[in-house]
């Protein structure tokens, strides 16, 4: 399967935000290459035309399947990117406070501090 074929409606991706880093949004009509956007529906329910770049035509990361939101070994993710990451991050030491999570053999935890230690 193509990567493309993966931008379908009903999917979510990650876009770049300048307040927020990342925002979700899910794609609301099929991509078919060669477009020059992707149509989207914003988390807050804003649609988007969202526009790929003339050139390369690069797509948004994917985001990862909501049974995966908050994995605790970050390499059990379908989509291991920098939003990926940090969202999955987020999830565990700021809503669950939950301070480790793994990737692979190393241990990614948050003390009371607020600073990240990754510890082999």
């Amino acid at each position: 399967m193509a990567l493309a074929e993966l931008y379908t409606k009903y999917n979510r991706v990650w876009i770049p935000d300048p307040e927020d880093v990342w925002k979700s949004a899910e794609i609301t009509k099929d991509y078919k290459p060669g477009e020059n956007v992707l149509e989207l529906l914003l988390e807050e329910g804003t649609d988007l035309k969202y526009p790929l770049d003339s050139v390369t035509k690069d797509l948004p990361h994917l985001r990862n399947p909501d049974i995966l939101v908050g994995e605790n070994d970050l390499t059990a993710l379908s989509y291991l990117h920098e939003p990926a990451v940090l969202h999955n991050l987020k999830v565990r030491f700021v809503e669950s406070k939950i301070i480790y999570t793994y990737c692979g053999e190393y241990s990614i935890h948050n003390c009371k501090t607020a600073h990240v230690y990754i510890c082999n």
